[in-house]
C-alpha cells in the first residue's frame, strides 16, 4: 500500500445489496382501502340515497321530479350494492359466512328491488 492512502474498511459500498421493500400485490392495496368504516359508510351512504329517491319519487306529482327520484333511489342502490359486493370479495380477514352473507344480500338487492322501476307511473 502506498503511504498517504486510507486503507477501505470493510467492502466497497456499491457493492452492497441494495434495499427492495416487500411486493404488495395490487389487491392489498385495494383491502386496505376497503375497511370495515368504509364499507359501513358506503352502505349507509347508500341507504340515506335509497330512502331519500323513494321519497321524492313517491310526494311528487311531476314526472321530471320523479325521475329525479328514481335516479337518487338507483344511485344509492348501486352504492349498498357495491359496498356489499367489495366488502364480501376484497374482504379475506372476515369470517366466511359473514363475506358469504355479504355477497348474498347484495345478490338478493338486485334480483328483488332492482335498479329501475318497471313501470312508469305518468
Amino acid at each position: 500500500m502506498v503511504s498517504g492512502q486510507a486503507q477501505q474498511p470493510g467492502p466497497y459500498p456499491m457493492y452492497q445489496p441494495v434495499y427492495q421493500p416487500p411486493h404488495r400485490g395490487a389487491s392489498d392495496y385495494i383491502r386496505s382501502a376497503v375497511s370495515d368504516v368504509m364499507i359501513g359508510i358506503v352502505i349507509v351512504v347508500g341507504l340515506f340515497f335509497m330512502w331519500l329517491g323513494s321519497l321524492i319519487a313517491g310526494l311528487t306529482d311531476d314526472l321530471d321530479t320523479w325521475k329525479l327520484g328514481q335516479a337518487l333511489n338507483s344511485f344509492g342502490m348501486l352504492a349498498t350494492t357495491a359496498g356489499l359486493l367489495l366488502g364480501g370479495i376484497l374482504r379475506a380477514d372476515m369470517e366466511r359466512w359473514v363475506r358469504v352473507a355479504l355477497i348474498v344480500s347484495a345478490a338478493l338487492l338486485i334480483m328483488t328491488v332492482g335498479y329501475w322501476p318497471a313501470s312508469w307511473p305518468f
